[in-house]
């Protein structure tokens, strides 16, 4: 062999044992590749001002593209942000504009932090205007991180505990949450096991059958009865008895795994229109039906056979985009609602109060009515205009027993009572950032407010609080 043949024999096996040794990102490099050690913890010295650009991240394994808003998909494991930066970092400077709540930060390095978020947590996403090398000698300018998980909803179960943690604590996610795929209506189950989610009135979405989730398995699983056709639904939830109840053209009942639903009735037929409103009474063996018609009828279907029966009412609206609100005795012997003889607003409303059995009316409760709802005690929440104005106006909750007398009066923008009758959440007005609430322990008088990560939508069976 010519020496002009072995230089070049040298130089293509350097250059074939170079190219082994390469590896893609995220990959290992090949067992019988070599690569070229580096020493721990180094990096080639920088000095004076980086673009953000110089910080490396990763979410979740995969490398992120700074300025882009990174869409995941709920796998109920955490999120997990990593970042190195081509420096030593002075921990200070960065630290300040991480979040320090629910996240876990951890510094695996000098210039290596992990940052992991449960996936519960409804804003995944931060910026650091400039890092500082520890020894003054480099900074790195502004980058942010923007992660999203579109179509989806937080479902947080907080004990009373952990509610009035959540002032001192600022921690605004519960110990038990989900994240869940929703672009609709949610209801969560009072046992906090399942979700029914569905095609709800009034909330825009895509004609879907309704879906049930299981919660603890993180399964999601449509139903096979009813179909999207028969939608949009204006209610969906489960009676006293665990029966799953869904109503939209038709009432559907059936097991409260969502399997062996069956049609029982007709409501639009009933009603002459499609059903807006739908409240089950407290025993879970009819339900009340409400739907925008010429003479404001209520439709009642018995939930053990599927009869229909009728009562007069009359309940009309108040204004052409308003529905009519509808609230049982604990009984189920009188219905309350909402009613108006014109459309030109809630001042000009009044609460009226119907025997069912002799379809006539029992009684009325006039003075404005803007809200109506019914306490697990039996009794009725009015909710009127309390006269103030301005931002963060209050309304006026007179909760009333249904005949008609006053019993006490709250301040807020909406009530709900434990199952047990012992807390009350109160809901404040406006204002910008967590929406606000109230805890009133009605045993004591004692209350604490604080913000939620989510709006407040049921006590569940337990004592625990639904947010979703």
């Amino acid at each position: 062999m010519t020496e002009h043949r072995r230089v070049r024999s040298t130089i293509l096996a350097a250059l074939l044992l170079s190219a082994c040794g390469a590896t893609v990102a995220g990959g290992s490099p090949s067992p019988h590749s070599f690569v070229f050690p580096t020493p721990s913890g180094s990096a080639a010295a920088v000095s004076g001002p980086q673009p953000g650009s110089a910080v490396r991240i990763t979410v979740n394994g995969a490398p992120y593209q700074q300025g882009v808003e990174l869409p995941l998909t709920p796998t109920g494991g955490p999120v997990v942000v990593v970042m190195t930066f081509p420096f030593a970092v002075d921990r200070p400077s960065l630290e300040r504009w991480l979040p320090m709540t629910t996240a876990a930060i951890t510094w695996v390095d000098g210039r290596t932090v992990r940052v992991a978020y449960p996936e519960t947590e409804t804003n995944i996403s931060f910026k650091a205007p400039e890092t500082r090398a520890a020894d003054g000698s480099a900074v790195v300018g502004q980058f942010s991180v923007r992660v999203a998980f579109p179509a989806t909803r937080v479902i947080d179960l907080f004990t009373v505990a952990e509610l009035r943690a959540i002032k001192t604590t600022g921690v605004r996610t519960a110990a038990t949450g989900y994240r869940v795929n929703v672009a609709g209506g949610l209801t969560v189950s009072p046992d906090g096991r399942r979700a029914v989610a569905f095609d709800a009135v009034g909330v825009p979405s895509y004609p879907a059958a309704p879906s049930l989730i299981d919660l603890a398995a993180r399964t999601t699983a449509q139903l096979a009865q009813p179909p999207a056709a028969d939608g949009p639904f204006a209610f969906a939830d489960w009676l006293p008895d665990g029966r799953l109840l869904i109503v939209g053209r038709s009432v559907w009942i059936g097991n409260g795994d969502g399997t062996g639903m069956r049609k029982l009735a007709d409501a639009a037929t009933a009603l002459g229109g499609l059903p807006w409103s739908a409240v089950p009474s407290p025993s879970g063996e009819r339900v009340a039906l409400w739907a925008y018609n010429a003479d404001g009828h209520v439709a009642i279907v018995d939930l053990r056979d599927g009869a229909v029966a009728r009562v007069a009412g009359p309940f009309r609206r108040s204004a052409a985009d308003a529905g009519v609100r509808l609230a049982w005795s604990r009984d189920g012997a009188l219905l309350a609602g909402t009613d108006s003889d014109s459309e030109e607003g809630p001042a000009k409303a009044r609460v009226r109060i119907a025997d069912v059995a002799a379809d006539r009316t029992a009684r009325t409760i006039e003075g404005g009515v803007i809200g109506l709802s019914a306490f697990p005690t039996g009794e009725l929440v009015v909710m009127r205009d309390s006269g103030e104005r301005g931002a963060g106006q209050r309304l006026l909750g007179l909760v009333v027993g249904f005949d008609g007398l006053e019993h006490r009066r709250y301040l807020g923008c909406g009530w709900s009572m434990s199952g047990d009758a012992r807390y009350l959440m109160e809901s404040e007005c406006g204002g910008a950032g967590y929406p606000g609430y109230t805890l009133i322990d009605l045993s004591t008088g004692a209350s604490e407010g604080f913000g939620a990560a989510t709006p407040f939508a049921r006590w569940l069976a337990d004592g625990r609080a639904a947010f979703y």
